[in-house]
């Protein structure tokens, strides 16, 4: 089957994505299948004519490591993109780091060397891009005080053309990304959000495309920030006033069975301690979550919020001549815990189901004429190289072209799932999950009332493996690391000509009352020995909700080994470091024989 069009030119793609949608956890109530039915229609209209990945997981988390991975087919280890900024971090701070133009190619560079133009629509957060007010750090607004879209900003941004370097044209900021409202998704009280700016921009490009006389092949991100409003949400958001977060009678009240229970009231004591460290602080270092019925149900607003968007966008390339010679690619960078857990939020400190594994989609009408499913392991690393398979473009070739204007240009990491698509070959190889994303900690660890709070205990670093056994089962399996790349003064332990430490600052009780002056007392801790590793191991097949925690249980010592030396064996084929220099305290590949 070929996947050029009759003419014999290249297909287009369509690169659908969202923010912080997870796939259907096996928890959910008939209800919820009911209303998933009902009003959220682009998966079911994408799989008609698509082949559905139902164990689709992502590379890193959160949404900065993740959508670098996703883009450049390499983990956070090589591209650099390893924090999210938000909490304790911002984009500016000295250990944010970005992904530079020419360090890593983008899936824009490789796609303009096969001959494509490329676009780029909504979310980027994968460099530092906005426009600035000189002189500060603050991203240049392209919107009014309604929300709509300012024509002068909006002019500027396109002049600028921002993301030209990394292979893309068309983005328009600033990074929807922080607490203004007007910067949201959907939520903003009274004015309009991101979200539908970003549909506007994406109908209005396929129609000129549309409308021009030029067959060449390209390729658009169209990236919607819903359901990632769910993290606004909470007291402060509430207080603020600024925000609406409308739920419709639709959305149904018993969105989850009574198994989820189990999950919402776990006892974490048999799990890797950053968990409930994790559980335990979240509310201090981001906000407490208030009215937990109304904020599940508002997650499940917030995706037919976006599905309405996503829906336009599909409709208007039906009715373009590009319908039957696009592919059409759907994902989410990252799930939501969703009070899963002891009641865990977002996606950070865990490699479980819910932040993980995601929707993904690959649809053509000409190429999937009646959809199929596909349930062998992937990952987002596999995209990149999937899409180049489907183009026709020879990725070896292609890294010759591209190679000379970047640092660390190197091969990609993950699979061309091609064969699987058209062949249905069977997909039997393990995938591999790291994040060293630690939001918590940074040079403002202060929250939103003024009070200084701790960061999430460590270890919290996390490698793991997900595996599918020759019987049929499923196993996952993580390590849990102290990671001397992020500490104060990074470098390996034991190295006599580096004074490897790590420096950490503790409130204690409240500050006295001085006129005019607050003065926090603090606990002064060095560090000079990573803590000890901790473990996870489930069956997913026999404990999809990843409440027996197998790690270090006599019974299963023998799978554990087994696991573990799997789990050194990705981690040393596909943990990459940059060639073009050496980064303090990056961790080694550990020997099979020294991991868990």
């Amino acid at each position: 089957m070929s996947t050029t069009n009759p003419t014999g030119r290249r297909p287009n793609f369509l690169f659908l994505m969202v923010d912080e949608m997870r796939h259907p956890p096996v928890y959910e109530s008939e209800a919820t299948r009911a209303f998933r039915a009902a009003h959220l229609h682009i998966q079911p209209v994408l799989r008609q004519n698509g082949v559905n990945f139902t164990r689709h997981y992502a590379a890193s988390v959160a949404c900065a490591p993740s959508r670098t991975s996703m883009f450049t087919g390499q983990y956070p280890s090589l591209h650099g993109v390893t924090q999210t900024t938000g909490a304790a971090k911002s984009a500016s701070d000295p250990q944010t780091f970005w992904l530079d133009p020419n360090g890593v190619p983008t899936m824009g560079a490789w796609f303009r060397a096969g001959g494509y133009r490329t676009f780029w629509h909504g979310k980027w957060h994968v460099s530092d891009a906005d426009l600035a007010t000189p002189g500060t750090h603050n991203g240049l607004p392209s919107y009014t005080a309604d929300g709509a879209p300012d024509p002068q900003k909006v002019a500027l941004y396109r002049a600028a053309n921002r993301l030209d370097p990394y292979g893309f044209d068309g983005w328009i900021g600033p990074e929807p990304h922080g607490s203004n409202p007007l910067n949201s998704g959907s939520s903003a009280k009274d004015a309009r959000g991101r979200d539908v700016a970003y549909r506007d921009e994406v109908v209005a490009t396929l129609k000129a495309l549309d409308a021009a006389e030029d067959d060449t092949p390209w390729l658009m991100v169209a990236s919607f920030v819903n359901p990632h409003d769910i993290t606004l949400y909470g007291l402060a958001a509430r207080l603020g006033g600024g925000f609406s977060f409308p739920v419709g009678e639709d959305v149904p009240k018993d969105l989850f069975d009574d198994s989820f229970k189990a999950s919402r009231f776990e006892d974490l004591s048999t799990k890797p301690s950053a968990q409930a460290s994790y559980a335990e602080s979240y509310r201090q270092w981001m906000q407490p979550i208030v009215d937990k019925e109304f904020y599940e149900r508002l997650y499940y607003q917030l995706q037919q919020t976006v599905d309405t968007d996503l829906m336009a966008v599909y409709e208007t390339l039906m009715q373009t001549r590009f319908a039957e010679d696009t592919i059409v690619i759907f994902t989410s960078d990252h799930g939501d815990l969703l009070d899963a857990h002891g009641h865990m939020h977002q996606k950070w400190y865990t490699m479980y189901e819910e932040a993980l594994h995601v929707p993904f989609i690959i649809s053509n009408p000409r190429l999937f004429p009646g959809g199929a499913e596909v349930d062998g392991l992937t990952s987002h690393v596999d995209l990149l190289p999937t899409m180049l398979g489907l183009a026709g473009l020879d990725a070896d070739q292609l890294l010759t072209s591209i190679g000379p204007r970047y640092t660390d240009a190197m091969p990609l990491i993950g699979r061309d799932l091609t064969s699987a698509l058209v062949n249905r070959t069977p997909l039997t190889d393990p995938i591999y999950f790291m994040t060293d994303d630690d939001p918590s900690r940074g040079p403002n660890q202060v929250n939103f009332t003024g009070i200084a709070y701790n960061s999430v205990i460590q270890p919290n670093h996390i490698e793991a493996v997900i595996v599918a056994g020759e019987d049929g089962t499923l196993w996952k399996y993580a390590r849990y690391f102290d990671n001397p790349q992020f500490w104060s003064t990074p470098g390996r332990p034991g190295n006599p000509n580096v004074n490897v430490e790590d420096i950490v600052t503790s409130p204690v009780g409240t500050p006295p009352d001085t006129d005019g002056t607050t003065q926090w007392p603090y606990n002064y801790t060095v560090k000079h020995q990573p803590l000890a590793e901790e473990y996870e191991m489930y069956e997913l097949s026999a404990d999809p909700l990843e409440l027996n925690n197998l790690a270090g249980q006599p019974q299963w010592a023998e799978r554990q080994a087994q696991l573990a030396a799997l789990l050194a064996e990705q981690s040393a084929a596909k943990r990459t470091v940059p060639q073009s220099g050496r980064v303090p305290g990056q961790p080694l590949p550990i020997p099979a024989g020294q991991m868990g």
